[in-house]
């Protein structure tokens, strides 16, 4: 897949993990799959918007589509630069780290500190048309940074572990209240 354009590889991973012609992005859901169940949640315009440069995050972390991958991908996004103004692809990035700290820490630090040393999509100047057109590798390289980005491992790692228990905090609140009422 390195010596592919990015568009060809982006095609090939759609096909791979039967994500559909366009990776669900003209969907009105998204699936977030557990295990055996899937989990439908609106596929909001900023998904849409970025859903293309989140699988073109994966061939260039090269890291698959099961969770622990969808950790490291998250990490690696978050450590090489972000989404920007964009909050709903934050949450979600942030949501998926805590969970690879929890599940995959190993792999998830690794993801990051890689991240470290690259920009990703939304952090760099390169335009779809333009990444289309070249390779994977060609890209790597474009992203890659010579000197180590400034962030706080720790820092995003608490950040990332309050996303992500922060539903099952407000779940065991609702419950006890629930509880002391009946």
């Amino acid at each position: 897949m390195q010596t592919l354009t990015v568009k060809q590889a982006v095609s090939e991973f759609y096909k791979k993990n039967d994500f559909g012609e366009d990776g669900g992005i003209s969907k009105n859901y998204a699936l977030i799959k557990f295990g055996f169940f899937s989990i439908p949640i609106p596929n909001f315009e900023s998904r849409k918007n970025n859903v293309y440069f989140h699988d073109v995050h994966h061939l260039i972390s090269e890291n698959g589509t099961n969770w622990k991958g969808e950790s490291a991908v998250a990490a690696w996004e978050v450590a090489s630069g972000g989404w920007g103004k964009f909050y709903i692809p934050w949450l979600l990035t942030l949501w998926a780290m805590g969970l690879g700290i929890v599940f995959y820490s190993n792999s998830t630090i690794a993801a990051f500190k890689k991240g470290l040393l690259m920009n990703n999509m939304i952090s760099s100047d390169i335009s779809k048309i333009a990444m289309d057109k070249i390779t994977v590798n060609e890209l790597r390289n474009l992203l890659t940074r010579t000197k180590s980005r400034e962030r706080s491992l720790l820092a995003w790692i608490l950040a990332s572990l309050g996303v992500f228990f922060l539903p099952f905090i407000v779940g065991f609140g609702v419950f006890f209240v629930v509880l002391k009422f009946v």
